[in-house]
């Protein structure tokens, strides 16, 4: 197929940009081409003959012919290219030619223009290298909240590291100009060469886009969005082999002009953005995402393929009416005479679909299915070229050779940190002879106190826990009240180390006094588990609790909960009543571990084995499961020892079996006032046989509950006890 000539091109008058000459507004900038518009309307008014962005190369432009080897023809009409042209007598006027910014960077040209600002070729002042240097003006340098916000934007912008995104290597504001510090490139803009050489064929299109996915890629990764994805944004560089090799510009500038400027720039009919490439949800104000990036790729996409946009108006806002209502038309049936594959065709529509749901969601598959299409023309060492990033990144292809590079930026700033950590470690050593007597004089009076075996005040918050050593004993005091309803409240922190399987913890009861555990993670706001035994006078004991090696904080305080209709009891205050905390390693390996309230946890017993366990603290639940995967029957007896609270009585609910989630009351044998049930037993109960080849484990379920046969008023909770109960496991045939 023939190559297209180029069509007849004019500049913008706002910003400078290359249009064709049928164009009616202008890409780079979005403004109309027959009205003249002026910084009260964008943040920069450019001279009307001053350098486009749109053949924009952050170095020098390309040349390059099509990949036939066939010279496009060009109109008489053209301009002339970029070296070619004369410099207007403003621009060798520069004031700011010559300038060092930020005292590293020498202004030497301008080498293009935009909405956003200036970009300049620079001159590294203590490397002596090439850089260029993009300036932000307008109401964006005089606002510091847009300037605050800029940084930000170009603080995230700076981590991107991929090889086919333009590097920036520093941002900041310096004498009123903020700028952006970048790599400095030789290249034409996609948008330049499309208009030089028309379409640009199947094969060298899909290697474009799957770079450009590549970019974006690691963006949205990290949660950037490009928001101005147009063929002006995407810098064509040659590689080795007379390969393209993809660079993207002004991740996050998008977002930072539509912050500052888009209510006072749309009010008066100008439109922020390139109308050509933006998603229907960007041009309803709605937020956007990912998928907005994925239709701006599918439209610059279309133009690659056709050198046609996807919609065209005489109108800015007519453009941007046909992308929220009309449907686009397959570049292959809209021009057959490219001989577009269908398959390729139906990727771009899947880009182009107006609902955000429908549409190819991530960047990540429009990649899949454009590479799939090269390997299907035989194009497979191709493809592992293109993502070959580590050839990339060293093919040092594109970049001039005077210009720098990010390892010389970095080397350079190191050079910097060290020369700055010399001079403020010379200045140290001298104030550090003066400063150390004071220092040890300080030590001396501020230290904190250290742990002899008592609580050290205050230790009323987690914050200001006493710290103790593992295992420890510690003496202490619920004293004075923190307030009307608060009693004081003491917290140790300690660590358990990684040889302690299980914990043992025991407060020591106190006259009066309902005592109140909690076991936090250091650090965490919720505790992993609240420990009452809901009478006065009662100490609070766990045998076993299991806990990983760390950093933990526990908590001592007063229960003031009511477990009846009585009123709360008045909050405890004490200066003379001591208590003992004794936290070490569980030593009894038949102990009750807990926490075993869910069948994950749940303490194992093997066939025809019997357990003893306790609920000795309010609301306590526990889990037994029968292991070996045997059918069996679980037996439950309260208390055979003695006898617990008549408030309160056992229940035992089946998670397995014919009975399974029905709970049942177990009463002691002796209990003479109880009418046995479906629901109450006296002496032992026994469940259903448990097979757990039905798919559900052989466990029961105990907790207290209130006996409904005993004297009234019942408790609104069941009152906790030591009295233990026994589970056995009983092997059926």
């Amino acid at each position: 197929m023939n190559p297209v000539a180029p069509e007849p091109t004019h500049a913008c008058p706002s910003c400078g940009g290359v249009n064709v000459l049928e164009a009616r507004f202008c890409s780079q900038c979005g403004l109309a081409l027959n009205q003249s518009w002026n910084a009260s309307t964008l943040t920069i008014s450019s001279p009307p003959h001053s350098l486009p962005l749109s053949h924009r190369s952050l170095g020098v432009a390309s040349t390059r012919p099509p990949p036939d080897g066939s010279q496009a023809p060009v109109s008489a009409r053209s301009v002339p290219p970029l070296l070619e042209r004369t410099p207007d007598a403003r621009e060798l006027a520069d004031p700011l030619i010559g300038v060092v910014v930020a005292e590293r960077y020498r202004i030497k040209e301008p080498i293009g223009r935009g909405g956003m600002g200036v970009v300049y070729r620079v001159e590294h002042a203590r490397i002596g290298k090439l850089m260029a240097l993009k300036l932000l003006t307008g109401e964006l340098t005089r606002d510091p909240q847009q300037v605050a916000r800029f940084k930000r934007e170009a603080q995230m912008v700076s981590r991107l590291s991929h090889p086919n995104t333009v590097q920036v290597f520093d941002f900041g504001a310096s004498d009123g100009l903020v700028y952006l510090a970048m790599e400095y490139l030789k290249g034409e803009d996609l948008g330049h060469l499309i208009r030089r050489i028309g379409p640009l064929g199947v094969e060298r299109t899909l290697k474009i886009v799957i770079q450009v996915c590549s970019s974006l890629s690691e963006a949205h990764a990290k949660g950037m969005v490009h928001r101005d994805l147009k063929p002006e944004n995407i810098i064509v560089m040659q590689g080795s082999e007379d390969e393209d090799l993809i660079k993207v510009l002004d991740f996050g500038l998008a977002k930072l002009r539509e912050g500052g400027e888009l209510s006072e720039v749309t009010s008066r009919g100008a439109i922020v953005g390139t109308p050509y490439y933006m998603s229907p949800e960007q041009i309803r104000g709605d937020d956007v995402g990912p998928e907005s990036d994925v239709y701006a790729l599918g439209a610059l996409t279309y133009a690659c393929l056709t050198a046609a946009v996807v919609f065209d108006a005489r109108t800015p806002m007519g453009v941007l009416t046909k992308h929220l209502t009309e449907l686009p038309e397959s570049p292959s049936q809209r021009f057959p005479e490219l001989r577009i594959p269908t398959s390729v065709s139906q990727i771009v529509m899947a880009t182009l679909e107006k609902d955000r749901k429908r549409r190819l969601p991530t960047v990540e598959e429009l990649q899949r299915a454009m590479i799939l299409e090269l390997e299907h023309g035989g194009k497979q060492q191709d493809v592992e070229r293109l993502l070959d990033y580590s050839h990339l990144r060293h093919a040092g292809v594109g970049a001039d050779a005077d210009a720098v590079t990010r390892d010389e930026v970095e080397r350079y700033e190191r050079k910097l940190r060290r020369r700055g950590v010399a001079a403020w470690a010379l200045l140290g050593g001298v104030l550090l002879v003066a400063a150390l007597f004071s220092f040890r004089a300080y030590q001396r009076w501020t230290a904190p106190a250290v742990f002899a075996g008592e609580e050290l005040e205050p230790n009323d918050a987690a914050s200001t826990a006493t710290r103790v050593p593992f295992p420890f004993v510690a003496k202490g005091i619920i004293g004075k009240r923190l307030d009307a309803e608060r009693s004081d409240r003491d917290f140790y922190r300690f660590r358990v180390p990684n040889d302690a399987h299980a914990v043992s913890l025991e407060v020591s009861p106190v006259a009066g006094l309902a005592w109140c555990g909690l076991v936090y993670a250091a650090g965490s706001e919720e505790p992993l588990g609240r420990y009452c035994p809901g009478a006065g006078e009662r100490r609070l004991r766990l045998e076993a609790l299991r806990l990983p090696p760390g950093e933990y904080v526990l908590g001592l305080m007063q229960d003031r909960e009511a477990y009846t209709k009585e009123p709360a009891p008045p909050t405890f205050e004490s200066v003379s009543q001591s208590y003992h905390l004794t936290v070490t390693r569980a030593a009894d390996p038949d102990a009750e571990l807990e926490p075993n309230d869910f069948p994950r946890d749940a303490r194992s017993l093997a066939p025809n084995q019997r357990v003893a366990a306790r609920l000795a603290w309010m609301r306590d639940v526990d889990v037994v499961c029968a292991s070996g995967g045997a059918k069996v029957r679980m037996k439950v007896t309260d208390a055979p020892e003695r006898p617990r609270s008549r408030a309160a009585v056992l229940q035992v609910t089946p998670l397995a079996g014919a009975d399974a989630e029905v709970p049942v009351r177990v009463h002691p044998a002796g209990a003479k006032d109880v009418q046995a049930s479906p629901r109450d037993v006296r002496g032992a109960w026994q469940s259903t046989v448990m097979d757990p080849s039905a798919g559900r484990p052989s466990c029961v379920q105990l907790a207290l509950v209130p006996n409904p046969w005993a004297p009234t008023p019942h408790p609104l909770i069941a009152p906790a006890g030591e009295e233990p109960y026994w589970v056995e496991a009983l092997a059926e045939p």
